[in-house]
């Protein structure tokens, strides 16, 4: 059995306009100076209370700013301009490695539970994935927790599984679990990033990526 776990925001789906303007929001409702774009989409990845306390500052009242997250993404998430829109081809493929034999998948994410099941819903993906990691359930990446509790949640072995991702903290969280890292040059760090971080390869296009994972697959 393989398995493979994808990262969400930025490898699956094009969030860049959803974050930026709900960090806006959140950092103008606490009369903050909102972030920088490149500042903001460079945290990617990481946990929100990590990336807001690095954005606003140790003083900053993050848990609240936490909560305020979560109802200005619920509401902006309504607007059909902002909502999640998967990278062109990677619906296609999820559903083509739904149905292949020995496969399994998986979700490992920076967002909250409460912010990532919502999303996969809209979709129509959440039935795809055998395990859905988030990041109320274990440290920030690029600690290995949530691949390990993935690996758990499967019974598949390491050497049996891949983590594929858009950030320096994807590549350096697979390395950690001992999986097989895999880059997607269309998110938010850039193939010579994910190169340098560990990336065993990197895909250009979504097609790079489904023969990186046939490759890696072998004969079905």
């Amino acid at each position: 059995m393989k398995l493979i776990v994808f990262d969400f925001d930025g490898t699956l789906v094009d969030s860049r306009t959803l974050i930026l303007e709900c960090h806006h929001a959140v950092f103008t409702e606490f009369h903050l100076t909102p972030p920088s774009p490149e500042d903001s989409l460079s945290l990617i990845g990481k946990s929100l209370e990590l990336v807001l306390a690095q954005l606003a500052g140790p003083e900053a009242p993050i848990p609240e700013m936490v909560k305020a997250y979560g109802r200005v993404l619920a509401r902006l998430r309504a607007d059909p301009a902002l909502v999640e829109r998967p990278f062109d081809g990677v619906a296609d493929l999820l559903h083509d490695l739904s149905r292949t034999p020995d496969a399994l998948l998986g979700i490992a994410t920076g967002h909250t539970s409460a912010a990532v099941v919502p999303a996969l819903d809209a979709l129509g993906w959440r039935k795809l994935f055998q395990t859905i990691q988030a990041a109320d359930m274990a440290p920030s990446k690029p600690h290995p927790k949530m691949l390990l509790q993935a690996l758990e949640a499967t019974g598949v072995t390491p050497e049996n599984a891949v983590f594929i991702g858009d950030t320096t903290f994807d590549m350096e969280m697979a390395l950690a679990a001992r999986l097989r890292p895999i880059g997607v040059a269309w998110g938010y760090h850039g193939a010579e990033r994910l190169m340098a971080a560990g990336a065993y390869r990197v895909a250009r296009v979504v097609e790079d990526l489904r023969n990186c994972l046939r490759d890696w697959m072998g004969p079905s």
